[in-house]
Order: structure tokens, then C-alpha cells, then sequence
């Protein structure tokens, strides 16, 4: 457990709460837990796996496990693992990122019930979401390096530039 998060419940079900004020770029815990392929994270275990390469997944352990989805996230991923703030938060607010930034295997999608003014409706993979969108999170450095490799390898990041 981060001394920075607590686990309670929010409208998204089990979620990690700030204990206190956390300012942006303040790393707020690093994703731990068991590395996992496609096909363990395609099992019960997906639920709360993160993706971490093409086909290398984590099964978090808590706080990790509890974290939810916002299409405005107040947090996300650098270096892979390192979840870090994007925005102020604040005590009792609940640490959320987009899964999208984390995401490009063609298989899980879901409907998104985050409730924000900028919800997209649907979870789906980073090159999915609107260039634009695609294009803010590059720039925070907050989308898995294994996407931005494959999206240079496909040439699609001049695409996103553009």
C-alpha cells in the first residue's frame, strides 16, 4: 500500500483515494505485481491487468489493482510503472487515469462509466481515441512505451503530429 492512497468505495466500485494533497508530477505509487501474458490477463486476472508491452501484462497488487478509468484522468503512467499526478489532487479525491494510455491489443473494449463532462463513451485502445486526445497524452508522457514504439514502427506518429 502507497502511504500516499487509501482503498474505499466510489461510484466506479473499490477505487484508491488521496490521503492527503498531491501536486502534478508527484509520483504517487509504482504499479507492482506478477508479470503476465495475453492469455493469463484473458483470464480472470484481466479485470486488473495493466498492459506493459505487446503482450506482457502486470496483475497488480494493491493499491494498483483499485485504480479506475476517467476519460479526464488526474494521474497516469511514466516509465511504464510510475504513477505519477497530471493535475492537482486533492485529500479524499480519487486517483484515476486513462486506461487508453495503456492499451493496444485489439481485444478489450468496454463501456465507460466514468461520468466525466469529456467521457468518450467506450475504453478502446490508444491509437483509437482522438488524435488530438492521442496527442495531449504524448505530450505529458504518459502513454506506455511500448505504444509509442509500435505507433513509430507503423508510422502513425506523424499522423498524430499532424
Amino acid at each position: 500500500m502507497s502511504d500516499k492512497t487509501f482503498i474505499s468505495t466510489s461510484s466506479l466500485g473499490k477505487g484508491v483515494f488521496a490521503k492527503s494533497p498531491i501536486k502534478p508530477g508527484e509520483l504517487i505509487f509504482y504499479l507492482n505485481g506478477r508479470l503476465i501474458d495475453f492469455e493469463a490477463s484473458t483470464r480472470t486476472l484481466g479485470e486488473y491487468s495493466v498492459q506493459v508491452g505487446l503482450r506482457s501484462y502486470v496483475d497488480p497488487l494493491s493499491p494498483g489493482r483499485f485504480l479506475n478509468h476517467s476519460c479526464e484522468p488526474n494521474s497516469g503512467f511514466v516509465n511504464d510503472i510510475a504513477l505519477i499526478a497530471v493535475t492537482p489532487i486533492a485529500a479524499g479525491e480519487e486517483i484515476v487515469f486513462d486506461y487508453s494510455t495503456t492499451m493496444l491489443e485489439r481485444h478489450w473494449e468496454l463501456d465507460c462509466a466514468c461520468q466525466s463532462l469529456k467521457c468518450r463513451r467506450r475504453i478502446r485502445d490508444f491509437d483509437l481515441i482522438p488524435a488530438a486526445l492521442q496527442r495531449r497524452y504524448l505530450d505529458m508522457g504518459i502513454v506506455q512505451r511500448f505504444i509509442v514504439s509500435a505507433l513509430e514502427e507503423a508510422g502513425a506518429l506523424t499522423q498524430v503530429a499532424a
